[in-house]
């Protein structure tokens, strides 16, 4: 797959260890205990304060109750060091670089198998995804994090809502078949009208409606896009603090069987 040798996975372990104790107690899960929760997010440059959102999101701030599990799809992601100090849990972080150290990324409780990185049709920057797969229980899906191209020169027709349905369209023919969840950044900033929304809604028929804004209050440009398997529930919403971004993260509770 082209782009794979620019992609790098880090697991990241956290091992804490009380003093004079040879062994911690075991976890156990409250049975209002979230299944899943999925977030994607722009961190505007790396300048998003992450520490701080998954510490919101572990302490149960962010949802009706502690996760067992979450995924966040990320883009012009920076600091993977940052991402090593968010929490005390156990994660699995790939990320490959798109311009400079600026990166699209998957950071993920559940371990990510087949990893690897897709290039997207270049319009005026480099434009990629990264997707991976994970297991929940029986059930397996991939998970993409995307981020496709905001606008082009005024010969090339400004908005590039042309160019992002290509990318979409590039984006879709290079997905694995089976169910997944698709977030991203998607720059959608004409509308459901656009070519690449319309697309990823018929390839992720199970996509909540009624999208809020997510950028300046007024554009919906970040998505989270599904196709679950039969029984599952999802329930989206966008976050109202920033985290320091320039974007609104897009949350969404995946309820399984």
């Amino acid at each position: 797959m082209p782009g794979v040798r620019r992609a790098f996975t880090i697991a990241l372990t956290f091992i804490a260890a009380l003093s004079g104790c040879s062994k911690a107690p075991p976890t156990v899960n409250p049975p209002d205990t979230a299944r899943l929760i999925v977030i994607t997010w722009n961190m505007h440059g790396g300048r998003g304060d992450l520490r701080r959102l998954v510490g919101d999101l572990d302490a149960g701030r962010l949802t009706r109750a502690t996760p067992r599990d979450y995924i966040l799809l990320l883009q012009e992601f920076v600091d993977r060091e940052d991402a090593v100090r968010s929490t005390s849990r156990a994660l699995t972080l790939f990320a490959s670089p798109v311009r400079g150290a600026s990166s699209n990324a998957i950071l993920s409780t559940i371990r990510l198998d087949d990893a690897h990185t897709i290039d997207l049709p270049r319009e005026r920057q480099p434009r990629g995804a990264v997707v991976a797969r994970v297991q929940l229980d029986n059930d397996s899906l991939f998970v993409v994090s995307t981020h496709l191209e905001n606008r082009l020169g005024w010969l090339r027709g400004l908005f590039g809502d042309r160019a992002r349905g290509r990318q979409a369209r590039a984006l879709l023919q290079a997905l694995p078949d089976g169910h997944g969840i698709a977030g991203g950044d998607f720059n959608t900033m004409l509308g459901p009208n656009e070519p690449a929304w319309r697309s990823m809604l018929q390839r992720f028929p199970d996509t909540p409606d009624r999208p809020a804004p997510t950028f300046r209050d007024r554009l919906v440009l970040d998505h989270l896009f599904f196709d679950v398997p039969d029984g599952w529930r999802v329930v989206r919403r966008v976050v109202s603090d920033r985290y320091g971004s320039d974007h609104h993260p897009v949350l969404a509770d995946v309820q399984t069987r």
